[in-house]
């Protein structure tokens, strides 16, 4: 080691010595194996990929399927509620007006005209959420009609290679 005395620098001193930063051996990065073209073994690995799209198409409009009808059955629950409810705050109402003119019930007429006001606000409530579960039972209606699509365009497609014994990377 030297030392100079006229400028003090210590990477002059080092810098002969040792390396800031050590060597690292080279990183190998593994590549794709070359691509060899066999005519006959794209064929089996086309259909398997095929078949597997095909099945998961077809879970996912059973799914869809499944998630409409549950929807639709809430849309008429809530519509026979919702109608129910009107019917309800109809009685009630007219109850009520009819118990208030014979004005010595007053209270109890006023009771039941709150309750019919009550009634018409869950009638608005329930009139929305129907409108929002056909909003998703619709949703779902055309996903599987879509999937419907899709799986008739690959029987298609299928059927047609088939005849041609060739299976081509078009779609």
């Amino acid at each position: 080691m030297e030392y100079k005395d006229s400028k003090c620098n210590a990477y002059d001193t080092y810098a002969s010595d040792a390396k800031l930063y050590p060597s690292l051996p080279p990183v190998v990065v593994p590549s794709a194996p070359e691509l060899i073209r066999v005519e006959g073994s794209a064929q089996p690995y086309r259909l398997q990929k095929i078949n597997e799209i095909q099945k998961e198409i077809a879970a996912e409009r059973d799914k869809r399927v499944k998630l409409s009808k549950k929807y639709h059955r809430a849309v008429r629950i809530v519509a026979g509620l919702d109608n129910a409810l009107v019917v309800s705050s109809m009685v009630l109402g007219a109850t009520g007006i009819g118990v208030l003119s014979t004005i010595i019930v007053a209270p109890v007429a006023i009771t039941m005209e709150g309750a019919a006001l009550g009634l018409v606000l869950l009638s608005i409530v329930g009139g929305q959420t129907n409108k929002k579960l056909s909003l998703i039972a619709e949703k779902h209606e055309k996903i599987k009609t879509l999937a419907d699509a899709k799986l008739s365009t690959i029987s298609d497609l299928i059927s047609k290679a088939l005849a041609d014994d060739q299976i081509s990377d078009e779609y």
